[in-house]
């Protein structure tokens, strides 16, 4: 495929302006969403997991990368254990084929490695490389999650700009919900676009429907946005938070039959719409390697 073939050009090339646009209306592959919430604990990669198990029971290749680099999360929820992860592909001793790993349903699991703290905090041209080898995915996958870290860091920005669609996981629990705003007021600066907002462990829809007004009236006084839409909502079920750790299956297996299966398999629908109807996806390589040469260039000027 031309995109995973020119991955490694666009890396090594200097990109212009020009250069850039003619990158991002070519046509991708690969369909992108990172799973985002700005605060830990609102279980953003318990939903990952679970959506990208929905997709594959919709006909969909999908696969799952693990953006929290230094702390490993799905391979753990998945009670998988790979050989080999993002360590070696950024030691150059394995490609991305290499070390991914097959979870429930045939989903493609790209693990991260725990313990490892550099990872945490990539200098760009490892992040480079990791674009690069990401590339490799367009052939292999027609959907990709993006479980990203909790918080704002150029790891974080550098997937959740470059992706087709951002998913802003939240609680009713306000220090979710203004960390959340926090992380959509970052992006927003960056990127414009739509923002798709997913309440997770509410009481009722109404309450999901009360957090979503709050965070879209608050965005739209102080930032003018007005492109925050709420996609779906969770109840508050501890089948869901324990599935993985009680039962050893993502809830969606254990439980299909459950309300918070059903909230999950409707946004599967959704996003699976929405790929289907769009003509042209983002060129997810391209968009993160442009932020990497802008993020470069803002750094090069805090240290002059």
């Amino acid at each position: 495929m031309q995109n995973s073939a020119n991955i490694s050009h666009l890396i090594q090339q200097e990109e212009s302006t020009e250069q850039n646009d003619e990158m991002l209306s070519s046509p991708a592959t690969l369909y992108t969403i990172a799973v985002t919430g700005g605060k830990g604990g609102v279980g953003k990669t318990n939903i990952a997991a679970n959506l990208a198990l929905a997709m594959t029971q919709l006909g969909k290749r999908v696969g799952i990368f693990d953006a929290d680099l230094g702390l490993a999360n799905i391979d753990v929820l998945f009670r998988l254990n790979p050989r080999y992860t993002l360590k070696h592909v950024l030691a150059g001793e394995k490609n991305i084929e290499d070390i991914i790993v097959e979870g429930p349903l045939g989903v493609s699991v790209i693990p991260a490695s725990s313990g490892i703290s550099a990872l945490a905090n990539l200098p760009a041209s490892s992040r480079k490389q990791l674009i690069g080898e990401l590339g490799r995915l367009a052939n292999m996958l027609d959907i990709l999650i993006i479980d990203t870290p909790a918080g704002i860091g150029d790891n974080v920005l550098s997937f959740v700009l470059a992706s087709d669609e951002i998913l802003v996981v939240t609680t009713p629990d306000p220090q979710a919900y203004l960390n959340a705003y926090a992380l959509i007021k970052v992006i927003s600066n960056k990127r414009k676009g739509r923002f798709n907002l997913l309440v997770n462990m509410v009481k009722s829809m109404a309450q999901a429907r009360e957090t979503a007004d709050i965070l879209q009236a608050v965005a739209k006084r102080y930032l003018n946005l007005s492109g925050i839409s709420l996609v779906g909502y969770i109840p508050n079920d501890a089948r869901f938070r324990n599935a993985f750790l009680r039962e050893g299956a993502p809830l969606i297996l254990e439980y299909p039959e459950s309300r918070s299966a059903k909230c999950l398999k409707a946004l599967a629908k959704k996003f699976i719409t929405a790929m289907e109807r769009r003509e042209q996806s983002t060129d997810f390589f391209s968009n993160v390697e442009e932020f990497q040469s802008n993020q470069s260039r803002d750094d090069k000027e805090i240290e002059d």
